[in-house]
């Protein structure tokens, strides 16, 4: 297990670019969000690529391999139940994950699993794979909140996406804090006036958290613009053998990022009703599936 690195970090934080680079390592079997709440749709249908996730093809590919994730998945733990101590059981998860993890060892003696909804679990993820890596990609507050807005306001055609509101549901912020606010208080409703203040108790708490178990932080700014010194603290941190340098091509800082989203957004926009489409039948035949299961128990 000390070949198995997680990287963790609040949404649209820079956490794909990471799972990028460590795929274009050739190093690692590399799993993108096991915990995403719509994965066994996913798996049946691919989820089309965003526009600013540069050089991926399929999310979701390396976890195609693994049958037996529908019997053992919970969609529950992509936005419910997000804290866990180390002390807590959480049997269902681990043996989940230890599949999951299991079946990729088979496959590659180095493992990386990227997920967003692992911050505060990670106290858990420690007690319950102690010799992995931890390696935490963040951005600052105002740039993240930033990317958030964009990509909502991108999805939904329209400026206001209800982000003044401390219920603005943008990637579940309203959701994680609701859900996380028996442990932390101050993330209750009546304790913010704006989405944005809401959205900031949040990115403090994760960022504390993951300072008191990462093993190494990462800038997203610092990577995007500074790569090789950067990437080079994570292959030490992690032990690659890979080269560094290489693996710039994949890298776009910010400032390249609006003319290749640009590009990929007119190929992209041909698809959008193939998109509904497939997307409705992914969603139908999982519930024919379920029907099935519980046919066959009964």
């Amino acid at each position: 297990m000390s070949n198995l690195v997680f990287v963790s970090g609040d949404f649209s934080s820079g956490s794909t670019l990471m799972l990028t680079l460590f795929r274009k390592t050739n190093e690692y079997y590399c799993l993108y969000e096991p915990l995403h709440e719509k994965l066994l749709e996913y798996l049946m249908w691919p989820l089309r690529v965003d526009d600013h996730h540069f050089f991926v093809d399929d999310y979701f590919r390396e976890l195609k391999a693994f049958r037996e994730i529908p019997k053992l998945f919970n969609p529950q733990w992509g936005g419910h139940d997000l804290s866990l101590t180390s002390t807590e059981d959480a049997d269902e998860l681990y043996r989940y994950l230890s599949y999951v993890i299991g079946s990729s060892f088979g496959k590659s003696n180095k493992v990386m699993l990227k997920e967003n909804r692992l911050t505060f679990r990670l106290g858990w993820m420690r007690a319950k794979f102690p010799h992995a890596k931890i390696i935490h990609i963040y951005r600052s507050k105002e740039s993240q909140w930033k990317s958030i807005l964009k990509r909502v306001q991108a999805y939904k055609g329209r400026e206001d996406v209800g982000q003044d509101s401390v219920d603005f549901m943008g990637f579940n912020i309203a959701g994680w804090c609701e859900d996380l606010k028996h442990r932390f208080p101050e993330l209750a409703a009546d304790q913010s006036k704006t989405g944005f203040e809401r959205f900031s108790k949040l990115w403090d708490l994760s960022f504390a958290e993951h300072q008191k178990y990462a093993d190494l932080s990462v800038d997203y700014w610092e990577l995007t613009h500074n790569f090789i010194p950067t990437f080079e603290r994570v292959k030490e941190c992690v032990g690659g053998s890979f080269d560094v340098p290489s693996l710039s091509k994949w890298v776009v800082p910010k400032e390249q990022q609006k003319e290749l989203e640009i590009e990929k957004g007119m190929r992209n926009h041909a698809q959008d009703f193939l998109e509904k489409i497939t997307r409705k039948y992914a969603r139908v035949r999982l519930r024919a599936n379920s029907v099935l299961m519980r046919n066959r128990i009964s």
